[in-house]
C-alpha cells in the first residue's frame, strides 16, 4: 500500500498476520492499530491509517481475514461468504498479537476499529487494559450469520470491558438504536470511561464521507474530530 511498509506480525502456530505500518514524518507521539470491517484493508483503510500517520501516530493497518484468503469480489455477499469461515475466537487472538507487536509497554496503544472489527474491538477491551479504542459502527449485540467460530457479545462482557473508550454511530444505521441505548445503559451502569456519539441522519459506514462527498460527510469530519482528540487525550496524553 502506498506510503507504508509490509509488516508480518506472528500469530499463534507459527503463522504471520499481514500488516501495513504507516510512519509520521516527525517524531512519534504514540501507536496505532486499525482493525478494517468485513471487507478487510481496503484503500479507504489505508488512507485512515495514513491521515493517523499524519497526526503524529504510527499507525499499523492489520488484515485479520488472511487465513480465509482476499475475497473473490467486493461485494456484501462476498464478504459474508468468508467470514462464514472465519473464526473469531482465533481473530480476537491475532488482533491482540498485533497489539503485542506494534504497541509501545510503557504506553496505551490506540486501537481502531469499525463495523465487524468495532465489535472485536470492544471484546478486545475485556481482555486487555492497555487499549484506548475508537469503535466506529460497532455490534454491541454480535453480527448475524453464519460463522465458524463467534466471538462473545460485548454487552454480555459490560462488567469486564475497561475504557477508555470511544463508540460512535449514525442515526441512520441499520444497528437498531434500541440496541445501542442498551449497550450505553449497560457501560454507564458499569461506571467506565465510555462516551458515546449518534451523528443524525448518518448511515452506516459514514467516516467514507471524508474521502467522499457524501450525505453524512459532515458527520465523518465531525467524528474524525472527535476521534483525533481522543486519542491526543488518552494515547498521547495531550488534549488539543
Amino acid at each position: 500500500m502506498r506510503g507504508s511498509t509490509p509488516v508480518a506480525i506472528p500469530v499463534e502456530k507459527g503463522r504471520d498476520m499481514p500488516g501495513w505500518t504507516f510512519q509520521p514524518r516527525s517524531t512519534p507521539r504514540g501507536r496505532c492499530v486499525v482493525a478494517p470491517d468485513i471487507y478487510g484493508p481496503s484503500p479507504f483503510y489505508a488512507e485512515v491509517s495514513r491521515l493517523l500517520a499524519a497526526e503524529g501516530f504510527t499507525t499499523t493497518l492489520v488484515d485479520y481475514f488472511f487465513r480465509e484468503g482476499p475475497l473473490p469480489e467486493v461485494t456484501r455477499e462476498a464478504a459474508f461468504a468468508r467470514r462464514a469461515g472465519l473464526d473469531e475466537q482465533r481473530a480476537l487472538r491475532d488482533l491482540s498479537a498485533a497489539i503485542d507487536h506494534v504497541g509501545a509497554k510503557e504506553a496505551r496503544t490506540g486501537l481502531v476499529g469499525f463495523c465487524l472489527a468495532g465489535q472485536f474491538a470492544l471484546d478486545l477491551c475485556a481482555q486487555r487494559q492497555d487499549l484506548a479504542t475508537v469503535c466506529y459502527y460497532p455490534f454491541p449485540e454480535g453480527v448475524d450469520g453464519e460463522v465458524a467460530v463467534r466471538a462473545p457479545r460485548p454487552i454480555d462482557l459490560a462488567d469486564e470491558i475497561r475504557g477508555p473508550i470511544l463508540a460512535m454511530w449514525g442515526t441512520h444505521d441499520y444497528i437498531p438504536l434500541d440496541v445501542i441505548a442498551r449497550f450505553e445503559k449497560a457501560m454507564l451502569e458499569t461506571g467506565v470511561d465510555y462516551t458515546q456519539r449518534l451523528y443524525e441522519g448518518a448511515g452506516h459506514s459514514f467516516l467514507q464521507g471524508l474521502v467522499e462527498e457524501r450525505p453524512d460527510s459532515a458527520a465523518a469530519h465531525g467524528s474524525w474530530r472527535e476521534t483525533l482528540r481522543f486519542l491526543n487525550a488518552h494515547v498521547v496524553g495531550q488534549v488539543s
